[in-house]
């Protein structure tokens, strides 16, 4: 047996664990869209763990606050790549709105 996923029971799902917080609402939404590409990609179902994806995701204001935190050096590094290629080279990035990101930590 399975339950289908929407966008509103992924939400509550981060609330019914606590994590209301971890995430904007547009971040989730943005990451309950990206883990549905995923799925369709591979053609493999995700099981939903919030707290798992608390652990493995983090909400960034901007990508460059994400990559200096990874060791992005804003004035060198970018004379090769903007801030948002260079994450996309090291790991999964999903844009929220304009500025914000949401990356898996690694």
């Amino acid at each position: 047996m399975k339950t289908i996923i929407t966008v509103h029971s992924f939400v509550d799902a981060f609330r019914a664990y606590g994590r209301e917080s971890q995430f904007s609402y547009h971040a989730l939404r943005a990451l309950f869209e990206h883990l549905e590409r995923v799925e369709d990609d591979t053609d493999t179902e995700l099981e939903l763990d919030p707290i798992a994806l608390c652990c493995e995701w983090a909400e960034y204001p901007t990508a460059l606050a994400a990559a200096t935190d990874y060791g992005f050096i804003d004035g060198v590094d970018s004379k090769d790549e903007h801030p948002i290629e260079w994450l996309m080279n090291r790991t999964d990035c999903v844009r929220v709105w304009e500025n914000g990101v949401i990356i898996r930590n690694f």
